[in-house]
């Protein structure tokens, strides 16, 4: 829990966390961190041009569906499960992609 003293006024302090919202009362609504209470989301701008954004997506795709046919070849020869552990690290840098296309980083 943190506390933050006003300057000028030592004596006064504001606690954060719990106690805060205990003392807004059921009905209230909450304040955004700047305060404003009008504030209904998050505002997310790119900062990728969607250019990179498509090689993100391709970037997922590729080692996605590649491991999707390796371990389909896999389970068909019926490999040792040991063999399909290295598999992980590509559906991992598939996920990667993916999640930076979607959240345009």
């Amino acid at each position: 829990m943190r506390t933050l003293t006003v300057s000028g006024e030592p004596e006064r302090t504001r606690m954060w966390g719990f106690l805060d919202e205990q003392s807004r009362g059921p009905g209230s609504e909450p304040l955004s961190p700047i305060g404003h209470k009008d504030d209904k989301g998050e505002i997310c701008t790119s900062n990728i041009s969607p250019r990179e954004r498509l090689k993100r997506l391709i970037g997922g795709v590729i080692p996605f569906v590649f491991a999707l046919g390796a371990l389909a070849w896999m389970i068909s020869v019926d490999a040792d499960r040991l063999w399909r552990l290295p598999l992980s690290l590509l559906f991992v840098a598939a996920g990667s992609g993916f999640f930076q296309w979607r959240d345009k980083t």
